[in-house]
């Protein structure tokens, strides 16, 4: 296939592969209006032809447009990827222009510069989409919009009115134009107070940012070269290499030993093995292993790969514009209040009219315009709190800096309420619940269970512990786990620590103040923190000379090192050989295993033994690492080399294993407790094994089975996600408590998206990219303080402690303003009524007028901000985490709230105030 520069036969930005239908063009229009997006609602609203939609959606997504897919299709941001699923040569046949050396991809041609410099005017830089900022006159104009201080700046104007009428008579009364200023002052004063504290909330986190690296080596004109990430086209050959950062969505065409760390797109925290060969077209992209994401760290190897989609077409760049492209959510507080005005305006403005009609005649319709001002003013402060909109922003304000001081920072003020009613906490497993750090809890050796660290022997309890304090085989386990092990601590962190004088056993929570930072996979730096709390692991390691080492990767399944013990006279060494990784795979390759008094034969039922610690430890959801050594004589000089196979592989010792896992923070068994008491749903979402989550959610309390008690938990796949009827979703969000397993972004969405088809309020956590479309769309989306930054732009709150028990205590905040806010209307609503009675008095009877508009203002906010900004500070009521949440259908203002506050409360007032008057003016 020739094809003129520009229009190279490449997906992704270039249209020329026929098979990508536009199915997807109108799959990714359903997927955008289903976000809100401003695009596709815009043209659905408009109502314009449908080939006029399958165009331009055609055009974004470079597809042609063809009729077809379905809203389930069009939730998989994967959906348009093929690419993972073809061989060298099919890529080689598809991407024609890149001249790809299928033999070594290293010697590639690549594209010609002309054609690089084509490609990039026709599609655009390499770049993500920027988030939409708001500025802050925008910000600080989206505070002037509650309707309560639009009701208060009518009244400003219809004072102004009243007082450009009156300056026409003698003597000028210049209150009512006191009465604009102060309703001016004081509406100005307090958007700038709840202006600064958004504003402080959104530079406490990071905006979406640009995550490509600034350079790129690629081949062009068939020499490697350096460009700017920016400039890289689609068919570009890319190099990746430890430490850099894959700067486009590339299908891997050469690799040795590569990692990438993806966990800001798929959420994994360990490291991926990736690899080149295709896969079946029935592996989703995310699982291929052989595409890296654009922004994807490589923390090992090397790979040679071919751009198939670049900026905004990318997984990540995708994810970005769903995220940044929705509209804001509506404010449940914002519409409390407004029906609030509601039922207060029209009763306002209903009185005010008849007040100045009764008026017109009892004065005469003398100075009519003042007299419609002045009344409808009256009203509209005498009826309407004129404090509570100044009240309720110091309470939102008081309760945001409160929970900044409890590391939760609230990006909007009224989201505190919606965190006060939430009904279901769906939450991240992964460093939420539990401590996000890999750490070794149990040993077994032959027969020998050790939960915690090992025992000193009682031979040397005094000095320095070594590996001769320790008996054997547990010496050779923490001896394999220092020395075969690609972990290490950082220089800097190097301190003396007290443990290593250690006499006695200590656990491993009482020693959390000794951690010391480590470069590494997570399961390696546990370990090697594991054995540096009873000994010292960098002098441990001083002592052997490492000759050889075989990297682990995912087809072995093993990690083997050789030391050299010593040299004969005869020119031969003594060697030891060292293996860890999967304990089911090296048990298969042990003859012996070792014990106490020495090796023995390992039979069916040392075998036995060892599957049943196997077993224990992977029911409890823990990761099981297995040990073995060898001791062999071989040359001096040998360059051993697994093709030469010149060591041994077989027949070797089995030491024992260690369970390594990431434990439960000390918080979450008691915030999970809390939440139970609170009538609060807590679902479990997580990427991990259903037996991992499992475990992790018996071990805080989520999931328990009581004897005569009705189970309220269950546990669903996330693959069975996709295929639940409307019935079977019904059936399963009726349970209290859920484990979500092997769970991806898109399904997470699903979860919001069913719960609020059920009218739950649910809070989300995330904190990769690809969580970030959830945590938009749900009522409350909740990130973490380490997650990338588009999952923190998309959030309403930040958790910048990662911890579950900091939701609690949000929502716990949130009952207590919306009770402390009730109080508030209970304090300052009665007194609306007998200052409405002062202004009925004058303009109906012809009464000398009991308070001025001033003066009902003044009494307002005299009487009202101060006793309720201290009412703000009042403490929670002793049930307050023992109630089931608030009905979303429950006002803030109910029926016998204002029942109470004027028919009862505003009676006795008025009654005392009527009294009071005629005792003056009688």
């Amino acid at each position: 296939m020739n094809c003129p520069v520009g229009e190279v036969s490449m997906v992704g930005e270039v249209s020329m592969v026929d098979e990508l239908s536009s199915r997807r063009s109108v799959q990714w229009m359903k997927c955008l209006w289903w976000m809100n997006c401003p695009l596709a609602s815009t043209m659905a609203k408009t109502h314009e032809s449908e080939s006029l939609i399958k165009k331009v959606l055609g055009k974004i997504f470079n597809r042609k447009p063809k009729p077809g897919g379905s809203d389930e299709e069009a939730r998989n941001l994967s959906a348009s990827y093929t690419e993972h699923t073809w061989q060298i040569d099919i890529i080689k046949a598809q991407y024609e222009s890149s001249r790809i050396n299928i033999q070594n991809p290293s010697q590639s041609h690549g594209l010609t510069t002309s054609e690089a410099i084509a490609l990039l005017e026709k599609n655009g830089p390499n770049a993500l989409p920027k988030a939409k900022e708001i500025t802050n006159f925008e910000l600080l104009g989206r505070q002037f919009l509650n309707v309560l201080w639009g009701l208060l700046l009518v009244a400003a104007v219809l004072s102004l009115i009243a007082f450009i009428q009156g300056t026409n008579t003698k003597p000028i009364i210049f209150s009512d134009l006191w009465v604009a200023i102060i309703i001016i002052v004081m509406i100005f004063g307090f958007c700038f107070v709840a202006f600064y504290q958004e504003r402080k909330a959104i530079k406490a986190v990071s905006g979406f940012k640009n995550l490509l690296p600034e350079v790129s080596w690629v081949i062009r004109d068939g020499k490697e070269t350096s460009v700017a990430a920016s400039e890289l086209v689609v068919g570009d050959i890319i190099r990746i290499n430890n430490g850099t950062r894959v700067p486009a969505d590339a299908r891997i065409l050469q690799c040795a030993q590569l990692k990438l760390e993806t966990s800001a797109i798929t959420g994994e925290a360990e490291p991926i093995e990736h690899i080149k060969e295709a896969v079946p077209e029935t592996v989703n992209i995310f699982e291929a292993k052989n595409v890296g994401f654009n922004g994807s760290l490589c923390v090992d190897g090397e790979a040679y790969a071919v751009v198939i989609r670049t900026g905004a077409n990318t997984i990540i760049g995708q994810i970005a514009s769903l995220t940044t492209n929705q509209n804001e959510k509506p404010s449940r507080l914002q519409a409390q209040i407004k029906k609030f005005v509601k039922l207060l305006g029209l009763p306002a403005c209903t009185l005010g009219l008849i007040i100045f009609i009764i008026g017109g005649f009892v004065h005469k319709w003398h100075g009519w315009i003042g007299m419609l001002s002045r009344s409808f003013l009256a009203c509209a402060i005498g009826m309407v709190p004129c404090g509570l909109p100044a009240t309720v922003t110091s309470s939102l304000t008081i309760v945001a800096r409160r929970l900044g001081k409890k590391n939760i920072y609230v990006k909007k003020l009224d989201i505190v309420e919606a965190l006060g009613s939430v009904r279901i906490i769906a939450s991240d497993k992964t460093g939420t619940l539990t401590k996000n750090i890999m750490t070794v809890t149990n040993l077994w050796t032959h027969n020998d269970f050790i939960a915690g660290l090992p025992k000193l022997s009682i031979k040397n309890i005094i000095g320095k512990a070594s590996l001769d304090d320790f008996e054997t085989p547990v010496s050779d386990v923490l001896m394999c786990m220092s020395v075969c092990n690609a972990a290490k601590f950082e220089e800097e962190e190097a301190i003396e620590i007290g443990k290593k004088n250690a006499k006695f056993t200590i656990d491993i929570e009482d020693n959390n103040n000794m951690e010391r930072k480590t470069i590494g996979q997570p399961s390696e730096a546990a370990m090697i923190k594991y054995v540096d709390r009873v000994m010292d692991v960098d002098l441990l390691r001083k002592g052997y000379n490492v000759v050889y080492e075989i990297p682990f990767n995912s087809k072995r399944k093993w990690h083997l090192m050789i030391i050299k013990n010593k040299d004969f006279k005869d020119g031969n060494a003594e060697y030891k050989l060292l293996m860890k990784g999967a304990s089911e795979i090296l048990i298969l390759k042990c003859s012996t295993i070792l014990t106490k008094s020495g090796a023995i034969p390992l039979n069916t039922e040392e075998k036995n033994a060892f599957q049943n610690a196997y077993d224990t430890f992977g029911s409890e959801g823990r990761r099981v690492i297995g040990f073995v050594t060898k001791t062999f004589t071989a040359p001096s000089n040998i360059a051993f080399a697994l093709e030469a196979e010149n060591f041994p592989l077989n027949e070797l010792t089995f030491l024992g294993v260690c369970a390594i896992m990431d434990p439960p923070r000390d918080e979450t068994a008691g915030a999970i407790r809390d939440c139970k008491t609170a009538g609060i749903k807590v679902f479990m979402v997580t990427g991990d094994h259903h037996l991992t989550a499992n475990a992790i959610a018996r071990q805080i309390g989520l999931i328990e089975d009581i004897p005569g008690k009705k189970k309220d938990w269950d546990t669903i796949h996330g693959e069975a996600i996709s295929h639940l009827t409307d019935e079977e979703w019904s059936r399963l969000l009726s349970h209290d408590y859920l484990v979500f397993a092997r769970t991806t972004p898109e399904q997470k969405l699903l979860i919001v998206e069913q719960c609020q088809k059920r009218k739950e309020i649910i809070a989300m956590t995330g904190d990769g990219v690809n969580d970030s479309p959830a945590l938009k769309k749900s009522d409350i989306g909740i990130a973490m303080g380490s997650g990338s930054d588009v999952a923190k732009q998309a959030a309403d709150i930040v958790l910048m402690d990662d911890n579950f028990a900091s939701i609690v205590k949000g929502v716990q905040e949130g009952r207590l303003m919306f009770d402390n806010i009730k109080k508030l209307l209970v304090y300052t609503m009665p007194h609306c009524f007998p200052q409405i009675w002062s202004i009925v008095l004058y303009y109906c009877f012809g009464m000398p007028i009991g308070l001025s508009a001033l003066q009902i203002l003044s009494i307002d906010l005299g009487t009202e901000i101060a006793p309720g900004i201290a009412m703000c500070k009042e403490p929670a009521e002793g049930d307050i985490m023992r109630r089931p949440p608030r009905d979303r259908k429950k006002n803030l203002v109910s029926k016998g709230l204002l029942s109470y506050a004027y028919l009862y409360t505003g009676q006795f007032l008025s009654i005392g105030c009527i009294l009071s008057y005629f005792c003056v003016f009688w």
